[in-house]
This record gives structure tokens, sequence and C-alpha cells, in this order.
């Protein structure tokens, strides 16, 4: 897509630099990249001398920009065909303008249809925060329905600060290019990343630590149960007062928390703002949130217990600290920004190239047994075919048409690209430095094994589960010890130990290592043979050591008792000294011997040091010995 740049000053309305260079109008068949949040291209529109359509993602930013405007109408849920239609037939306003949901276009299409209104001949279309359209498509399919009417607009365009690639074929076909509007000053914001392994203790450390200063404290965090929990904690501990909270998400969650007893809890943006504030994803992008004072905001990620509330660098982040529209004196609309997360070495992600190969899989699948359907004429094995058929994993790609919905592709490449950012605190910061957004103060916790390392480990679902996630943090641990010499990891070691069935992989892990672990699929049996395999080679790797060798050397003397027979009795009891002497485990011939001896104290062990010259009496053997193998004098020659 080609790119067209246009610059804006510092405390410039995005209006006034579009049409200094030449754009007096939003053009059509653009997106908008505004790089920064809150510049007022909604403004522009809502403000501009021609009727408009305005999708924003969700109804608070709806009802908030409609509010007290008798040429605005706000269309969701509870705005009904009659309100449309009357507002349509208004003949007292020049340039309406419709501000409405996705779900909501609809209705004025068929309202407007109706009346004989050409809305795409007549109306801009504006579809705004256009990167929700990828992004809550997975759980709001609807909100993708009006895409193929968007494209039927004689006038429209895209905007967001945040835009995501979109694959739709209709941006090609209708020639659309992007807009990128580039700051002539330093935009960007300071803040704290503190990636974590122990989530709610980071959190609440944090919050006790801002409740002492802040007079308002900001929460973005894209979980009901964990919002829950927060409020809980800060109640519990008497951080805040009861009426010192208010939560803003969607209406069904309004109604879980109160009923939880949460009553400060709403739907729609209520201010003032109470002293702590927590909000949802509906409420990253899009609303304007005036304060009194400066806030402190805080962005959550807790990807292990909660993936959905994974938060994406380039979008979400920067679309909620956006939010807050009060500049004060030192130019700042908040006091402090901290982001929180924790991370999950262990999630499944996929490449690119891994999505691409599995669409192409669910698509040829799909025609399979589409084209077997249609050629079918049972009606009974039609039907059963026609149920296969709707099972199929294509299906999630499909839109209401059954054509391939593009937004629905892009969501899947979405999620796996923001998933790979917290695979580890070390990309979890590469991709807020690549998002070129913020100045980091980057305060990563190093602990070793956290809360969440635990939980993880403790909720696998088998116990090869569990001990392939023990590993996966000893080799962690392992790599950190590298990395800091100083790092004692033998207290993180005893946390793994009070896990049930850890202690049996860990003894294995630090005895053979992880290759030969992963090499038998965490098969006890198979390590079993590992472990027997490697205590083999390591006590002939000691008693082949050159200590040993020299010990045994000067306790037989072969040079000076080359002429004398040695009797195997006298042997295995000198050797025995030697290597009882020196630790080496071992088993004596026919007597019990410890569990880690794995070779045998026999006659014949003399035989591995010395060449000898056995005395061939079946009654009180011998052996001669002639001289100790050169290989093993070389060895001690060697090491002197």
């Amino acid at each position: 897509m080609e790119t067209e740049e246009r610059y804006i000053n510092k405390d410039e309305w995005l209006s006034v630099a579009l049409k200094r260079q030449g754009y007096p109008l939003i053009p059509s068949n653009v997106i908008i990249d505004k790089t920064v949040t809150g510049l007022g291209i909604t403004h522009m529109e809502v403000h501009s001398l021609r009727p408009s359509i305005i999708i924003e993602p969700n109804v608070p930013v709806i009802i908030g920009k409609a509010e007290g405007k008798a040429n605005r109408l706000a269309v969701y849920e509870l705005c009904k065909p009659p309100q449309i239609r009357k507002f349509l037939q208004r003949k007292d306003l020049k340039y309406k303008k419709l501000i409405t949901t996705p779900e909501g276009f609809e209705k004025i299409k068929k309202v407007a249809e109706a009346l004989g209104i050409d809305i795409f001949k007549e109306y801009f279309c504006l579809f705004d925060e256009c990167e929700k359209i990828i992004q809550d498509v997975d759980y709001r399919s609807r909100i993708a329905q009006p895409i193929n009417d968007f494209f039927e607009f004689e006038g429209k365009a895209m905007v967001s600060a945040t835009p995501l690639e979109m694959r739709h074929p209709k941006l090609k076909e209708q020639n659309f290019r992007k807009l990128k509007i580039i700051p002539l000053y330093d935009y960007r914001k300071d803040m704290t990343l503190i990636p974590t392994r122990s989530f709610d203790r980071t959190v609440k450390e944090q919050l006790r630590r801002l409740l002492q200063t802040s007079p308002y404290i900001c929460i973005f965090f894209n979980s009901t149960n964990g919002i829950n929990s927060l409020v809980n904690f800060l109640l519990e501990e008497h951080l805040i007062a009861p009426d010192e909270y208010k939560i803003f998400c969607s209406q069904d969650s309004v109604d879980k928390l109160k009923d939880a007893f949460f009553y400060e809890s709403f739907e729609e943006l209520k201010l003032p703002l109470a002293k702590v504030s927590l909000f949802t994803c509906r409420f990253f992008s899009a609303v304007d949130i005036t304060t009194l004072v400066k806030p402190d905001v805080l962005i959550l990620t807790n990807c292990v217990s909660v993936p959905h509330s994974i938060i994406d660098p380039f979008t979400e982040a920067i679309q909620a600290q956006g939010r807050f529209r009060n500049k004060y004196e030192d130019g700042n609309t908040y006091n402090s920004l901290t982001v929180i997360a924790n991370v999950n070495e262990s999630m499944e992600v996929l490449t690119d190239e891994k999505v691409t190969a599995r669409i192409k899989v669910f698509e040829r699948h799909y025609k399979e047994l589409s084209e077997e359907h249609n050629a079918e004429s049972d009606k009974t094995i039609k039907q059963a075919i026609a149920e296969d058929l709707k099972a199929i994993k294509y299906n999630d790609l499909l839109g209401d048409d059954d054509k391939l919905n593009y937004f629905a592709v892009d969501n899947w490449y979405n999620e796996e690209r923001v998933k790979r950012y917290y695979l580890s605190a070390e990309a979890l910061y590469q991709a807020y430095m690549d998002c070129q957004f913020f100045n980091i103060n980057y305060q990563p916790e190093e602990q070793g094994i956290g809360e969440e390392d635990q939980l993880q480990i403790r909720q696998a679902g088998s116990k090869k589960a569990k001990w392939r996630k023990i590993v996966d943090n000893l080799e962690r641990l392992e790599k950190r010890k590298i990395a800091d010499p100083l790092y004692d990891m033998q207290a993180d070691i005893e946390m793994l130990r009070l896990i049930e069935d850890a202690n049996y992989i860990i003894d294995a892990y630090l005895l053979i290592g992880a290759i030969p672990i992963r090499n038998a699929n965490f098969n006890k049996g198979e390590i079993d043979t590992e472990i027997k395999a490697f205590r083999v080679q390591q006590a002939k790797d000691e008693r082949f050591a050159p200590d040993i060798l020299k010990a045994i050397r000067k306790e037989f003397q072969p040079d000076v008792e080359a002429e004398k027979n040695v009797t195997y009795m006298q042997i295995r009891e000198r050797l025995k000294r030697i290597f009882q002497a020196y630790g080496i485990p071992f088993k004596e011939y026919g007597k019990k011997g410890v569990e880690k001896a794995y070779f045998k104290l026999t006659n014949d062990t003399i035989r591995d040091y010395f060449k000898c010259i056995p005395s061939g009496s079946i009654l009180n053997g011998s052996y001669k010995l002639t001289a100790m193998k050169p290989e093993l004098v070389q060895k001690i020659e060697e090491s002197i």
C-alpha cells in the first residue's frame, strides 16, 4: 500500500494540519495512521460540512460523541429503527451525523433503504479505530459485518493511531493508500515496564506504593475476574473505602460484578473518576476521559491465568494511555505510566508461516467436503456430510455470508504475533522498544521461580506435562546462572521440590541434564535407562581419573612386583581400599552393594589397569602384574 506523509506540529489539531497541507476534508480511500492519539480526527469529521456515518468500536464512545448534539444520533442496541427514521427525515438538519457501532450499521442501512436514501452516495463513512475490527472479530463476529458495505461508499476512510496490517482484497482493488501523520515533536511517553514471574504480588506491591501518594489510579485490565480480585484486595486491606472505586466494563460484566456486590460498576463512562478506576478493553480506545488531577496509570497483563488479558504493545498499550484528555502544566495528561506483565515461556505460539499452512489445510478440507456434499444425492449421507462440514475449523474464518472473512484471518495472524512478545521478558521489552512510542524504564523482576511458574506446573494436565515444565524452568535457571555467576539457584530448586512429583525429575535433571530427559520423552522407564547409562559412564570416568590411576600404580608397583603372584583376594581388598578412599561406589562380587554402584569389583577388575598373566589355578587363583597399560600411563603423565 502506498504511503503519503503529512506533518503535524505540537499542540496542533489534525484538522488544521491537514487543511494546511491540502486536505480541507478527510480524503477518500485512505487509512489514516495518526501515530498519536487525541489529534481530533473524529472531531474533524463530526464538524465537517457533509453528512457522515462514523463507525466507532464501542458504545461509550458513541454516547460521548453524540450526547447533547442535535445533528448527531448515537446508533447502538438501545437505538430503535423509528428513532433513526425520525432523525433521517428531519429537514432542519443539513449535515446529519450518525455515530454507530458496527453492529448498529445494519439498522441505518435498512431504514435508509426504506426511505429511499442512498447512503453510499450521500454520506461519507469513517471507520474509527479500525484495528478493533481485527482484534475483536474472534469474540465479536458482527464487528466486521459492515465491512462489505463500507467498500460500497463513494467517500470512505479508516483511521487509527495504531492501525494493523489488513489483507482485505478490496483495499488493493480500490487503490487505498496510507496517510501517515508524522509529529514534528517528541511525542514519546515515559513508561516503566515491569515483567514479573509473580503477577499478583507485583501488582499489589505497586498499588500499595501508589496509594501512598496518588490522588487517582487508573487501571486497564481486560479481565472482569481479575478486576474483581483487585478490588477485593483493596477493600480487604483497607487501602480504599467502599465508595473509592469505579469499574467500567460491558453490561454483562456489570451484571456479574453487581451480583458479587461490586455496585460501583458501569457500562458507560461516569465522571468524575474514583480514587481507583478500572477499565476493561471496551474503554481502551476512542473514549475521552477527563480528570480533575493527573492520575497514575497501570496497564496489566496476566497471560498465564488470563490469556485474553494480553495487551499489544503496538496498539492497546498506546491506545489505553491515550484516553486522558486534560493536559497539565508540564504538558502531560497523567503522572506516571506503569506496564506490569507476566510471561509464559511454554505458551504455544505459531509463526506466520505455520498459520498460513494451517489455513491452506483447513481450506482444502472444507472445499473437498463441500464438493462431496454438493455431489451427494442421498439425504441421510448429505446431512451427515453437512454436520461434518459445520465442525471443520475453516468455519471460524468465514463470515455470515459463508465467504472468507479476511478480518478473521488477520485476527489469527495478529493473535500469534502478540503472543510471541510474552514468551520472555526480553521479547516483551523488545516489542515496546520497537513500537517507538515509549521512553522505557525497564525494571524486570529477576526472581527465579515465581507464583506463575508454580501455578503452571501444578496445573499441568499430567505427570509428564508437569515434568516438562519443571525441566523448562530448570533450564531457565541454569541460563540465568551462566549470565550471573553470583546467582545461587539452590533456593529456587528447593521451591520446585515443594511441588508434588518434582523430586525425581529434578534429581534426574541435575544428574544427566535436559537433553537425555527430552530424548526419553519424559518417560520414567527410559529416563531410568539414561540414568543407569550415565552412572556406568560416570563410574568408569571416576575410576580412571589420574589420581586413582596414580594410587593404583603406587599400590601394586608392577615394576617392583613383576615376578610376584598376587592372589585374587589380595587384589580385590587392595582395590577396595582405594575405591573407598576416593568415594567411588562399587558392588563387590557376590555381595550386596550400594544402589548407585554401577560396576562390580571382581577378580578381573585388575585387568582394566594392568597387563596380567593369570596363574591358571581354579583354587587360590592369582595374577602376575607385568605392567600398567600404556594409555593409562600416558594419562597419568599428561596430568602431571
